[in-house]
């Protein structure tokens, strides 16, 4: 479907189920494209979904217990899976197989890639420790983030030390990849520096509620928490602080009737609504904020079946929900599609009418015109070779990047640039892999 041709003034969120995976998926992530879902398996196994035919075009084998959570690289060439047997597999979707494992000395319990570089990586383990695992050749190590002190030598509570060892259970790099956000058991967040792993900032949000979920929007200027409060909270993040990111407390959202708790949240691709999952065990709901004024705009009903999971479509109104049966369902809502967009003067017709032939409008043009017309496009010289980099924004129906180009960072970019990796061709396409027949002898046909 074209992006183009949707009604700029329509509804910007699903209605219902328009379609079901079979599969036995622990957790699902859309691609930064949103052209595939990745999803891990109960069974080790990784499968990657086409959204546009409903297939699968990868299954790939390397965990021997489940898997927690799924990353996809900027361009979708590469997916970092996190398992609960101590291991983080880096895939290659060119060639259908790992290219790296990291093992840890304990189950994992999340992992995700950094915006610029798919070789630094993110780990939290299930004793809530936090890593960042940098792969590159001349800087290959790890780094806890704990007791590190602050860049300035203290924090807002006088303390001159954050002791934050076991106690993280969420960690998110920001939209840029300058700073990684921790979520702790005890309700606070902690900010570090992704290139010094400097402690900048510590903020106590919750008080005795250990953080769940944290997801920022594409364009990193909103933030969303869940916590074992059962509440959701949304935030602006003012990035024009010089010391540490300034949050401020836009909404909290919540189930006003069940309390339920929640499962999982998420922006829509534009950053103005709001999404997260019930947990309730009798029902598969799907609520979905205004991120602006904080009102409720929808309920979504799916199937009678806990839900596990959920991630909204980067660009299009379009949500994948994972039951706790392994299935993904996908919602979207009925598109009429515009062709007047094509031109101005395009009409659409509700009847058939007579057509009324101008008097030029079938005479011979001249030849000698047409000649010079051809010979002017012929000419005109096409750039094949420029690519133009994505804006630094986001606007409706199109994918755009908050990155800065290489080469035109600052001095966190020019870091994370060094020995980058080969994912580099904008919204890359996996080549279609075919599958050998066993039966066939060398010879016959």
């Amino acid at each position: 479907m074209n992006v183009e041709l949707l009604n700029p003034f329509g509804q910007n969120f699903p209605e219902n189920v328009v379609a079901t995976l079979e599969d036995a998926a622990l957790c699902l992530r859309y691609s930064p494209t949103g052209r595939f879902i990745a999803a891990g398996r109960y069974d080790g196994f990784i499968s990657v979904w086409d959204t546009e035919t409903k297939g699968i075009i990868r299954s790939m084998e390397g965990h021997v217990k489940g898997i927690v959570s799924v990353s996809w690289s900027r361009n979708s060439k590469y997916i970092l899976t996190a398992s609960k047997d101590w291991n983080c597999i880096i895939w290659d979707l060119k060639l259908g197989e790992r290219t790296q494992t990291i093992r840890f000395d304990t189950p994992l319990v999340g992992a995700s890639f950094h915006p610029r570089n798919s070789k630094i990586i993110l780990v939290t383990l299930a004793t809530q420790q936090c890593f960042i695992c940098d792969l590159r050749k001349k800087r290959n190590g790890r780094v806890e983030l704990s007791d590190a002190p602050i860049a300035n030598g203290t924090n807002h509570d006088g303390e001159s030390k954050a002791s934050v060892k076991g106690t993280i259970t969420v960690a998110r790099f920001s939209a840029d990849g300058k700073t990684v956000w921790l979520g702790t058991s005890s309700g606070a967040l902690l900010i570090f520096h992704t290139r010094t792993k400097e402690l900048i900032s510590r903020e106590k949000l919750i008080n005795n509620y250990s953080i769940k979920h944290m997801e920022f929007d594409r364009a990193g200027n909103y933030l969303v928490l869940n916590s074992t409060e059962r509440i959701v909270r949304a935030y602006s993040i003012d990035p024009d602080s010089e010391d540490k990111p300034t949050l401020t407390l836009l909404h909290k959202l919540q189930d006003p009737i069940q309390r339920s708790p929640w499962m999982g949240v998420s922006f829509s691709g534009d950053g103005e609504y709001v999404l997260a999952g019930s947990g309730n065990i009798a029902s598969h709901g799907l609520y979905i904020w205004d991120r602006t004024t904080g009102d409720l705009e929808k309920i979504l009903e799916g199937p009678k079946e806990p839900l596990t999971d959920l991630h909204w479509h980067p660009i299009k109104p379009h949500i994948a929900s994972l039951a706790q049966s392994g299935l993904i369902h996908l919602w979207g809502r009925h598109v009429t599609e515009n062709y007047s967009a094509f031109a101005p003067g395009f009409e659409e017709l509700d009847e058939n009418i007579e057509y009324e032939e101008r008097e030029d409008e079938f005479d011979i043009p001249d030849e000698e015109e047409e000649q010079r017309r051809r010979q002017r496009v012929e000419e005109e010289e096409v750039d094949v070779d420029t690519v133009e980099p994505p804006e630094e924004k986001i606007t409706k129906g199109r994918l755009v990047s908050v990155l800065a180009a290489p080469g035109q960072g600052d001095e966190e970019d020019a870091w994370a640039d060094e020995d980058p990796d080969d994912d580099v061709e904008f919204d890359w396409f996996p080549p279609v892999m075919m599958e050998e027949d066993g039966d066939e002898e060398d010879g016959e046909f």
